[in-house]
C-alpha cells in the first residue's frame, strides 16, 4: 500500500513531468501574449504521430498478450462493451448535468456533453506515456500495463458522439429549435468512425496487430522509431495544447453568470468519470485475476475522464450547429484538460495503485 511519501512523490512527479511543464509553458505564453506559435500543419503532424504511435503499440501489445494469454480475448470483449456503455452514459449524464445544474442552453449542454463522453487523445497520450514508463521500470514478470487498453478509444468515442447528437437533436426538436433540420444518422456515424482521430487510431491498431503477427522483426524496428520519439513529440504537442488553452480562457466570458458552476462541473465531473472507469476495470480484473494491471485501469481512466477537443468539435459543429463553440471548446481545452493532467492523473494513479495493492 502507498504511504504518504509515495503519494507526494506521485503528485510531484505528475505535476513536474517535462510534458506537463511544457503544457504550462504554452498556456503562460498565450496569457502573456508571447509570439510563440506552432503552425497548424505541424500541430496536426504531431497529433498524427502520437495517435499512430499509440495505435501501433496497442496493436502489437494486444497480439503479444493474447498469444501469451488466449483467455484475454474474453477480457478485451468485456472491456469493449464496458467502454461502449461508458461512452454513451457519460455523454447522456454530462449533458443533463450541464443543462439542469450548470444552466446551459439545450444545444450547448448536449454539445458539451458529447465532448465529455468522447475521448481526449492528448489526455490518453499522457496516460499511455506514464503507464509505459511504469511498466518499463517494473520487473519483467510484473504486469502493470498490458499496452492494449488504448484500443478502447473508438469504443467510447463514437457511442458518446452518437448519443449526444441524437438525444440533443431530439431535445431541440421538442423545444421547436431546428425543427426543419434532419438528423442524418448515416453521416453522423460516418464522421464518428472515419474522423481523423478514431480512424487513424483504429487503422494503426490493426496495422500493429498484423505486423506483429507476420512481421515481428520489422515491427520492432518501426516501434524503435515511435517509442524513441514519443515523449519528445508529446512535449511539443502539449506546448500547442497549452497555447490553445491559454487563448480559450478569454472565451469563457460567454458563460456569463453561469461561469462559476460551469467551471466547477468541468473540474469535478471528469474526475468522477475517471474513477468510475477505474472501478469498472478493477471489477473485471477481479473476475479475471491478473488479466490487467493498475496501468491498464489508469489508461482507461484517461479515456473515460477525458474531454475531446479533436473528434467532438467537428462532429458537434456539423450536427448541433445551434451550440456555441465559445462554450464547449473552452470548457474542454482551458478547464478540463489542465485539471486532468495536473490533478486528475496523479489522483487516478494513486487510486489504481491502491486498489492493486502496490
Amino acid at each position: 500500500m502507498l504511504n504518504p511519501e509515495q503519494v507526494i512523490e506521485i503528485v510531484l512527479a505528475g505535476i513536474f513531468a517535462p510534458a506537463i511543464l511544457f503544457f504550462a509553458f504554452g498556456m503562460v505564453s498565450a496569457i502573456v501574449k508571447s509570439d510563440i506559435a506552432i503552425p497548424p500543419q505541424i500541430s496536426t503532424a504531431l497529433a498524427i504521430f502520437l495517435l499512430a504511435a499509440i495505435g501501433l503499440g496497442g496493436g502489437m501489445k494486444a497480439v503479444e498478450a493474447v498469444v501469451a494469454y488466449p483467455e484475454l480475448l474474453i477480457v478485451v470483449a468485456i472491456v469493449s462493451v464496458f467502454a461502449i456503455i461508458c461512452g454513451a452514459t457519460i455523454a447522456f449524464i454530462s449533458a443533463n448535468v450541464l443543462k439542469k445544474i450548470g444552466g446551459l442552453k439545450t444545444a450547448d449542454a448536449w454539445a458539451a456533453g458529447g465532448h465529455y463522453g468522447a475521448v481526449s487523445s492528448a489526455t490518453l497520450a499522457v496516460g499511455v506515456s506514464i503507464a509505459h514508463a511504469a511498466q518499463a521500470a517494473a520487473p519483467s514478470d510484473v504486469l502493470i500495463f498490458g499496452g492494449w487498453m488504448s484500443a478502447m478509444y473508438p469504443f467510447m468515442d463514437s457511442p458518446a458522439l452518437l448519443t449526444a447528437i441524437l438525444f440533443g437533436r431530439m431535445a431541440l426538436a421538442k423545444e421547436g429549435v431546428g425543427k426543419g433540420m434532419k438528423v442524418d444518422a448515416k453521416k453522423i456515424l460516418h464522421h464518428s468512425v472515419f474522423g481523423m482521430a478514431v480512424w487513424l487510431l483504429v487503422s494503426a491498431l490493426i496495422i500493429g496487430a498484423f505486423s506483429q503477427l507476420f512481421s515481428p522483426r520489422e515491427m520492432e524496428r518501426t516501434m524503435y522509431f515511435f517509442d524513441g520519439m514519443f515523449r519528445g513529440v508529446l512535449a511539443l504537442f502539449l506546448i500547442d495544447m497549452g497555447l490553445a488553452a491559454g487563448k480559450q480562457l478569454g472565451a469563457l466570458k460567454e458563460l456569463g453568470g453561469k461561469l462559476g458552476i460551469a467551471v466547477l462541473i468541468a473540474f469535478i465531473m471528469p474526475q468522477i468519470w475517471g474513477i468510475v472507469g477505474i472501478l469498472g476495470i478493477y471489477g473485471i480484473n477481479l473476475i479475471f485475476p491478473g488479466s490487467m494491471g493498475w496501468g491498464d485501469a489508469f489508461v482507461f481512466a484517461t479515456i473515460a475522464g477525458g474531454c475531446s477537443f479533436i473528434s467532438a468539435p467537428a462532429a458537434m459543429r456539423a450536427s448541433i450547429p445551434e451550440a456555441n463553440p465559445s462554450i464547449y471548446l473552452p470548457m474542454s481545452v482551458a478547464l478540463t484538460f489542465p485539471i486532468n493532467i495536473i490533478v486528475g492523473m496523479p489522483m487516478w494513479q494513486i487510486i489504481c495503485m491502491t486498489l492493486w495493492g502496490v
